[in-house]
């Protein structure tokens, strides 16, 4: 298996069809379906269902899309790694985030960043308010930042990079035979969050608004990463998104989700001009990686 045969895979897959493949491709339809071939025979299995004048993928091929894609983008990091020597040198990249954003999706985002230019180097601030990231990337403090909620305009641009759905996270045990919960269902036991004006509250705030419950917080800690210790601990349940809930559900948390499902949308900010040349790479990397699951 090597490069081309995974290009030659993921065009027939997109294009649904080999003759608009073979074109998109500028290459002979007889070549790429002997492309195609031999890779099904070095695999085991059918790749594509043929039907008619058009193609679908089989389960195997569904399997290896995602791996074909991924392996691709490597190739593309490779690549970079070594133009980025001559291409964008040295340089550093300063990124606005509160915590809930910067362990997800940053964290990938900076991971394959640096893979592809091991030379630019990051600071990552972590804000008090939602606000705070506006006006830092707005004077120029920050090359970037990332928000949850509708994007500003004006003087930034901005792209969506991932969606969280809210959780509730419960002590061990709590509410026995229940598979749903509302906001209002954590209410009597407590609700353990983080500061008023950080991401999390917000969102906590505005589910307990929607619910007509009063924006009482049994345990406020400026600790994002004691939330969980503490619902562990017994002092109450919290709302988190799901990347955080797995880790307290493998902790022994009970982790049920919400029955008016609530999804925070995170996106990268800019702005309009001014950007480096580190930046404009980081900007394009971020389209190219989440242009996937937009």
């Amino acid at each position: 298996m090597d490069r081309r045969q995974l290009e030659y895979f993921l065009a027939v897959a997109e294009c649904g069809s080999f003759t608009r493949a073979a074109a998109a491709l500028t290459i002979a339809q007889p070549s790429l379906s002997h492309a195609i071939g031999l890779l099904e025979r070095e695999l085991g299995s059918p790749l594509f269902e043929r039907l008619g004048r058009g193609v679908r993928l089989t389960a195997a091929g569904q399997a290896l899309l995602l791996p074909a894609r991924r392996t691709l983008r490597s190739f593309q990091l490779a690549a970079s790694a070594v133009r980025s020597v001559s291409d964008i040198g040295f340089g550093r990249l300063t990124v606005i985030s509160n915590t809930l954003w910067a362990i997800e999706p940053l964290t990938q985002l900076i991971g394959e960043f640096r893979q592809a230019h091991p030379a630019v180097q990051f600071s990552v601030g972590d804000p008090v308010r939602r606000s705070d990231v506006l006006e830092a990337v707005r004077s120029g403090d920050a090359d970037f930042g990332l928000i949850d909620g509708t994007p500003p305009a004006g003087v930034l641009e901005s792209r969506w990079l991932a969606e969280h759905r809210l959780v509730a996270v419960l002590p061990p045990g709590a509410l026995p035979g229940q598979t749903t919960v509302s906001v209002s269902d954590l209410v009597p036991s407590g609700i353990v969050c983080t500061l008023r004006g950080t991401a999390l509250r917000e969102m906590l705030d505005n589910e307990l608004h929607v619910a007509g419950e009063a924006s009482e917080i049994a345990v406020e800690t400026a600790h994002l990463a004691s939330v969980i210790p503490l619902v562990l601990a017994g002092a109450g349940a919290a709302l988190l998104p799901e990347g955080l809930a797995e880790d307290a559900s493998r902790r022994g948390a009970r982790v049920l989700p919400l029955r008016r499902p609530t999804v925070a949308a995170v996106h990268l900010i800019w702005r309009s001009r001014g950007l480096s040349s580190p930046g404009e790479h980081f900007r394009a990397l971020a389209g190219s990686l989440f242009a996937d699951e937009a």
